[in-house]
């Protein structure tokens, strides 16, 4: 999961539109399965640095009947816990096919293992195109040779200042652009450091042996005890023969040296003054090909010096991608491929290279197709690999593969362009302002009035409450868990089994897939597989790597609903919209089996066949497609109930709630949608999903336009609850059609913070047989203790109190630890929750090693009168024993400030 920057990188409107709207290329866009004959035969570079195209790549073609694959074993990328497989079983083909995936990521190596060809019916290009929505790449193209003639002159003078020699390419134009470009500037950052060390390792290397080989030969002249070169030549004058005679044999050896010295003093300070800081400087040129007969369609070609050696004899020119699909590969070792884009009449050529791996192994667990895989062999395709990709990059390489607002957007118009289904965005930044901003608005425009479902990560910054990051928090993208099963621990990680006295592995989420609510009280959606061996780009040296994180979830289930549309299409359902498959999702998401979480997982595990089978039951009826905003107005329109601060407690606990639903009408409404408007009256059952939440029994839910929505109230008793963290839903369902499931649900979060129950007169409280809590003798300080199991995050919520500055937090282990199976622990504490900061502003993030009599003190900001969370979680990865903690929590102040004035 990656950071988002609030860099924008271009501030005009049409800056940012000239990437992803229909003048996106300066020539046509080519069908991918309607591409040029000639396209599909173009011979193979001389150069090895022009690849083969790359819808060529290990095509195979099958028949139309071709079913999925029986074996129900996938190691490395999961899908038995979708239930991929059932889905496949009732609806044959429904493996993503005929549905276009965006991936807003890092970029894409074109030719990685499973990405290389076709999808699953061995016709349909992979790759629809591959775009730089960053400007990264971007080479200006602004010097001409105007009335080239090849016949008469076959040299040009680049940018570089080295002589370019051109090919047989070259002899029917007349016109050429010339640009130029560092390769370091198009390398992915890992790329760049190892390519930069390879070269001064070779460097160094011959240099060292040329030293070497000089101070060898002055030695050997040095031991012949020559006269230096003043003391050979003492007549003073030139014409003195005979002083100068007996000198002619010396003379030639003794200058030799004095230049041997010369060359090893330059020598060493070439060696000390070694700089590769931007690398070879590769001479671009471009040219309109004006097509011939067969061809007659213009289009813009790049030749680039790939050696930077000035010879582009054998070179062969590439066109963008979605014209020819044509891939390139960087030179020097590094194994970057590329493609090319041509914007603003040819002005500007875009080289299209990957920020790094993690796209590429989002892309993998998306639709990766290894069409030559054996049946027998285990499942090594991604989760949809019948499915397109389109492939936008948003990491910024200038940036360290950070993405910016611009890019983002482009993207995203870029998709819409491009008729995509399903967008996937597996980055992220830290978030505290939900539904707000020129991105946010973009998000809720692809969704509501674009028709695409947008998929992204939640965040990698649990286990404590409240950590979702954005756009994860936004109401417009369905936001993603991470889970993790036994069998994938097993599987992925080689988990140790538990000892013969522990219990066995549970299904969990992973201990860093960021929680929720929001401030304003809202939730992850669902919950994915969160890791995954998947392909990653050749430059890095290796074919596959196994990752985890939120990104890894969220193409997983984006994966899965690709499927689940090929197979609502198959049964004539061509127009499930990304509400109806919200909603679908969300109702028929599975409680995990294992260690139930829903601020880290919402709804539940994602489910294949039960979606599908949703959808296919219920598309069509009334308000199964409308999208219904549910807030709360007196709580600045919050999405939710979020109770935090023990002084919530005291107050008001009767909420009003506002139902409005949401219409994508036009602003001159068609009469279809004016019947939309009319018809609605659902008569609704509302249901609360705990005792201590009281609601309405019914509502009936109208357009409501003229009133701005409708209105009910909700109630909730807190007094009775324990310690801890409590969470609720108030559910709607269509009265006649229960089946159906919730049409809106609030989420409610009510913390009873565990400092309420102590005090000087009770100072100690059992939690259970083996934890409790104790407030100190000072009346201040607290301690507490925990018993941590695998899987498990084990809160302790405190009301810090008034005047407090900072906290001193102590922890050590309550039992003598084995020293080869010295538990490892997460510890994360929020000190506040008010939606004005950042979480990762405010946090205490550590992971320590337990260890026998040994005591870790860290310390934290807080502020008086909110609640602290300390959040404790075994960390399953290094052990699944179990692991007993005392943590002490000391509260400190300066008094510098009178107590009124801390907020």
């Amino acid at each position: 999961h990656m950071s988002i920057a609030s860099v924008v990188i271009g501030s005009t409107v049409a800056g940012i539109i000239r990437r992803a709207s229909s003048s996106v290329c300066s020539f046509p866009i080519v069908q991918a399965n309607k591409l040029p004959q000639v396209s599909l035969q173009r011979r193979r570079s001389s150069n090895p640095s022009l690849l083969a195209s790359a819808s060529n790549a290990n095509m195979r073609v099958t028949e139309s009947s071709t079913t999925i694959t029986q074996n129900k074993k996938s190691r490395s990328i999961p899908k038995e816990e979708t239930g991929i497989y059932s889905l496949f079983d009732k609806y044959p083909e429904s493996d993503g096919r005929g549905v276009k995936i965006a991936i807003l990521d890092t970029g894409c190596d074109l030719l990685a293992s499973g990405l290389t060809g076709t999808t699953s019916d061995g016709i349909t290009p992979k790759y629809i195109d591959f775009l730089d929505c960053t400007g990264d790449g971007d080479v200006p193209m602004n010097h001409t040779v105007a009335d080239f003639d090849y016949a008469t002159k076959q040299t040009v003078v680049g940018l570089s200042g080295r002589n370019i020699t051109m090919g047989e390419w070259a002899k029917d134009v007349t016109t050429l652009k010339m640009g130029a470009v560092r390769l370091y500037d198009l390398l992915p950052r890992g790329v760049e450091t190892r390519l930069k060390r390879e070269r001064k390792e070779a460097f160094m290397a011959k240099h060292q042996a040329l030293i070497s080989e000089t101070q060898s030969s002055l030695d050997k002249l040095n031991q012949l005890n020559l006269p230096s070169l003043d003391k050979g030549n003492t007549s003073g004058g030139g014409d003195n023969k005979e002083a100068s005679s007996g000198d002619t044999k010396i003379d030639p050896q003794v200058k030799e040296v004095k230049e041997l010295k010369l060359l090893l003093e330059q020598l060493k300070k070439i060696k000390e003054s070694y700089d590769d800081s931007g690398g070879p400087l590769l001479d671009v040129f471009m040219f309109k090909d004006e097509g011939s007969e067969e061809d007659i369609e213009a289009v813009w070609k790049a030749v680039i010096d790939l050696e930077a050696n000035g010879d582009l004899t054998n070179s062969i020119p590439i066109a963008p991608f979605g014209y020819a699909r044509q891939v390139g590969e960087l030179a020097f070792g590094s194994y970057v491929t590329f493609c090319i884009q041509v914007y603003d009449n040819g002005n500007i050529l875009s080289i299209v290279t990957d920020a790094g791996s993690h796209g590429t192994h989002v892309a993998g667990i998306a639709a990766a197709n290894f069409a030559d895989a054996s049946e027998q062999q285990n499942d090594l395709n991604g989760v949809a690999p019948g499915a397109q990709i389109l492939a936008c990059k948003i990491g910024d390489g200038r940036l360290a593969s950070t993405e910016t607002g611009t890019g983002l957007i482009r993207a995203l118009i870029a998709a819409k362009k491009y008729d995509c289904d399903l967008i996937n965005l597996s980055y992220g930044e830290p978030s505290w302002q939900m539904d707000s901003g020129r991105v946010s608005k973009v998000f809720s425009d692809a969704v509501h009035k674009w028709g695409m479902t947008v998929f992204t990560s939640a965040g990698n910054d649990g286990p404590a409450l409240s950590s979702l990051g954005s756009p994860g928090s936004l109401s417009a993208p369905i936001t993603v868990g991470a889970y993790v099963s036994p069998e994938m621990m097993v599987d992925q990680y080689s988990t140790l089994p538990p000892q013969e006295e522990d219990s066995p592995l549970q299904g969990a989420s992973y201990y860093f897939s960021s929680r929720g609510p929001t401030p304003d009280g809202s939730f992850p959606d669902i919950c994915a597989p969160g890791g995954a061996i998947a392909p990653i780009p050749r430059h890095s040296l290796q074919g596959k790597a196994q990752y985890h994180g939120t990104s890894m979830s969220s193409p997983n289930a984006c994966g899965v609903a690709a499927c689940i549309l090929s197979a609502v299409r198959q049964n004539g359902i061509t127009n499930c919209g990304p509400i109806e498959l919200k909603r679908a999702l969300r109702n028929t998401a599975l409680s995990t089996a294992g260690i139930v979480d829903p601020f880290a997982q919402g709804a539940g595990l994602v489910s294949a066949l039960d979606c599908a089978d949703y959808i296919i039951s219920n598309h069509g009826k009334d308000g199964q497609n409308l999208d219904i905003d549910v807030t709360i107005p007196e709580r600045n329109q919050a999405r939710g109930i979020y109770i935090r601060d023990e002084i919530e407690l005291d107050g008001p606990m009767t909420f009003g709630v506002q139902v409005k639903p949401r219409f994508s009408h036009s602003i001159q409404r068609t009469s279809s949608e004016m019947d939309e408007l009319l018809s609605l009256e659902l008569d609704l059952q509302l249901k609360a999903s705990e005792a201590w939440v009281t609601c309405p029994s019914s509502m009936t839910l109208l357009s409501a336009k003229e009133r701005n929505g409708q209105t009910f109230s909700v109630r909730l008793n807190t007094e009775e609850l324990p310690p801890g963290v409590h969470f609720a839903t108030v559910g709607a369902i269509d009265a006649s059609d229960p089946k159906r499931g919730n049409l809106f649900s609030l989420p409610i979060t009510v913390i009873i913070p565990h400092s309420k129950f102590v005090s000087v007169n009770e100072p100690t409280f059992a939690l259970n047989d083996n934890e409790h809590v104790s407030l100190n003798e000072n009346g201040v300080d607290v301690s507490t203790t925990f018993e941590l199991i695998q899987g498990s995050p084990n809160r302790r919520f405190l009301t810090v109190p008034r005047g407090a500055e900072w906290a001193t937090i102590k922890v050590k282990s309550n039992q003598p630890t084995i020293t080869s199976a010295s538990p490892r622990i997460l510890l994360h504490a929020i000190p506040f929750v008010r939606g004005d900061l950042p979480n990762t502003e405010c946090q205490l993030k550590k992971i320590y090693q337990v260890k026998e009599g040994v005591e870790e003190d860290y310390h934290l900001r807080v502020k008086g009168g909110s609640c602290l969370e300390l959040c404790l979680q075994l960390l399953w990865l290094a052990n699944p024993s179990p692991a007993s903690i005392t943590a002490d929590i000391e509260f400190h102040s300066l008094d510098i400030r009178s107590p009124t004035l801390i907020s």
